[in-house]
Parts: structure tokens; C-alpha cells; sequence
């Protein structure tokens, strides 16, 4: 191997291993949208809609005819998206054939959001509702592919969609992780307007249901559905390339306490943090609009889940036990 090509190669190693690790690690929070590179070539953005005349997904396009990302990564999404808008027969429809080469970023929404007019990371409150007083919205990118978006509304982070972002031609591809975030992405749900998650659609049909874990740092899905009746969360060990059931006491504990109550309508609203240029920042710790009963159920639960093994699963097993629900 000559200076050049070991070079080169030394270069993609290194990008790969620091893409990997943020994505093991997560990737910081942001009060703006971290733009991807390759939308500077974007020409044409267009929405489409779902029931209502709401458009819930949206598209970022270069000028046709171009050819600037891996099929590879296209395809990821194209499935990922078929099946999310599988009660949508127009827009599954789109994603039956072959996505188009100048396709550079998609975007889609969970129940009561919209896409905005202005780009594919423009999000907003839909079907009658508004957004309150010094409610902000917030960004995670799960992968370089993988960006979601969370509306925050009186200490709740709400998912209100995400983007993916085809891996242009060169970049670490990361297939099998991105597949597996793009699920996350779609699955990790906290219902807007806030309901009592225990007769959520979700978890009354697939015993699962999302909320904002501080201890994993993120918007976690939480699984109930083994025969012993503990709750773990279902994640994706990029390295291993597996999904797995995993103890989270945070998790395990807000289950067993959970005691739903009526949002109080006199909730001050948080104030937004100043907005930066897609820069990390510490926002209010997001809840999950529940209250933990005083008491000493912690140590209870603590012992509840001693000696309770993760639980590791097949992605084909994986894509038999999980279902997204659809946005209305």
C-alpha cells in the first residue's frame, strides 16, 4: 500500500471509529438543527401530506438527475419509511420503488406535528394545537444519518419527528445502525397532548411505550412485554450489531411508581435556552408528566430487579416483536 492510499485509508478508519463512538456515546443536544454538509446541494423541498391536509413528510432534493449518496443508505430509509407510512397508502406508495439518487434528506413527524415551509428541520404543532408560551424545540442527532426533533413543552420532551440524511458516496455507511435508529426514531414516542400512558395505544396493543430517561441521557423505548413483568429498555449494541433488552432501575422504578394526573392547566411554561448555531447546551431536565409517590418503593424495586438478566434478541426477532404506531 503506497503513502497515499494508506493515508486515505487511515483517514476513513479514523472517521469511522469517532462516528462510532458518538453514536455509542449520543451525540449532544442542541437548541438549533445541525445541518449536514451535503444539503448545501439541495434545490426543491416538498411536503406531502396525510389526513387533513397535514403534511407529515417532507423531502430535500438536489437537482435532478444527481447521483450523490450510497443506494445502500437510500434503501435503509425507503424500508424504514414504508413501513411507518404503511396506513398512508399515497406516501407508501412513494417508497414502494427505488428512491432517487438526489434524495439528501426525509423527514417525518409523530401524531400532532407538521412539517413547516421553511426546510425539512422545520417542525410544528398541528391539528388545532399551539405552541405555548416559551415552548421551544430541541435536536439530537442519533447517527450522521439520524437527527431527532422534540417540542418541550412545561418540562416534557416531546418527539415531534425526525430527519435522516442518506450517507453520501465516501462516508462510513453504519447500515445496520442506522436501521436500528431510524426504528428508535420512529418508536420512541411520548404522546402530544399528554396521556396516561398506561392506556396509550402503544402499550395497550405492544406493552412498550417512550419516555425520557435521564439516566441513558435520551428519549428511551421501554419494553414490558416479557412473561416476568419487569420493564427494560430496547436498544441496539452498535458494536455487537444486536438488539437487546436492557435493566434501567431509573426506568424500572418511574414504572412501578407511575401514577398518571392531569397536566395542571396553570404550568408555568420553562423558559427557552438562548439559541446557538447548533451547538450543545444544558436544557431543564425533561419529565415525563407523572409523579412518583413518596415512600420507600425505591429500595423495593432496587431488590425487584436484582438478579434480573438482560434480555438479547435477533434482529429478525427484533422486527417481529416491535410496531410503530402511525401518526394520525
Amino acid at each position: 500500500m503506497d503513502f497515499l492510499s494508506k493515508f486515505f485509508f487511515n483517514s476513513r478508519f479514523r472517521d469511522e471509529e469517532n462516528e462510532m463512538n458518538y453514536i455509542v456515546k449520543g451525540y449532544p443536544l442542541t437548541t438549533s438543527p445541525v445541518i449536514p454538509d451535503i444539503l448545501k446541494y439541495q434545490v426543491e423541498y416538498q411536503r406531502m401530506n396525510g389526513d387533513k391536509d397535514t403534511p407529515i413528510l417532507a423531502l430535500a432534493l438536489a437537482h435532478e438527475g444527481s447521483d450523490l449518496v450510497e443506494p445502500e443508505s437510500l434503501e435503509v430509509v425507503r424500508r424504514g419509511m414504508q413501513y411507518w407510512f404503511k396506513e398512508y397508502p399515497e406516501l407508501a406508495k412513494y417508497f414502494e420503488k427505488e428512491l432517487p439518487r438526489n434524495l439528501l434528506a426525509v423527514s417525518f413527524t409523530h401524531q400532532n406535528f407538521r412539517m413547516g415551509k421553511e426546510s425539512c428541520h422545520d417542525f410544528k404543532l398541528a391539528n388545532g394545537h399551539k405552541e405555548a408560551e416559551n415552548s421551544f424545540y430541541t435536536y439530537r442527532k442519533l447517527s450522521e444519518c439520524v437527527q431527532c426533533v422534540y417540542y418541550n413543552e412545561n418540562g416534557v420532551e416531546y418527539p415531534a419527528g425526525a430527519c435522516f440524511y442518506p450517507t453520501p458516496y465516501g462516508k462510513p455507511k453504519f447500515l445496520e445502525s442506522n436501521d436500528a435508529l431510524l426504528l428508535f426514531a420512529t418508536c420512541c414516542q411520548v404522546a402530544y397532548p399528554l396521556e396516561d400512558r398506561m392506556k396509550s395505544y402503544n402499550f395497550v396493543t405492544y406493552k412498550k411505550y417512550g419516555r425520557y430517561c435521564a439516566t441513558a441521557g435520551r428519549s428511551m423505548m421501554v419494553t414490558c412485554d416479557t412473561s416476568d413483568g419487569i420493564p427494560r429498555h430496547w436498544e441496539y449494541k452498535h458494536r455487537a450489531k444486536k438488539f437487546e433488552r436492557v435493566l434501567c432501575y431509573e426506568c424500572c422504578e418511574d414504572y412501578f411508581k407511575y401514577k398518571w394526573e392531569e397536566p395542571k392547566k396553570d404550568t408555568p411554561a420553562l423558559v427557552a435556552p438562548a439559541i446557538t448555531d447548533g451547538g450543545s447546551v444544558q436544557v431543564p431536565a425533561a419529565t415525563n408528566g407523572s409523579e412518583a409517590e413518596p415512600g420507600s418503593q425505591a429500595d423495593s424495586t432496587e431488590s425487584l430487579i436484582e438478579g434480573f438478566e438482560k434480555i438479547e434478541m435477533s434482529s429478525e426477532e427484533a422486527e417481529t416483536k416491535i410496531d410503530a404506531k402511525l401518526v394520525d
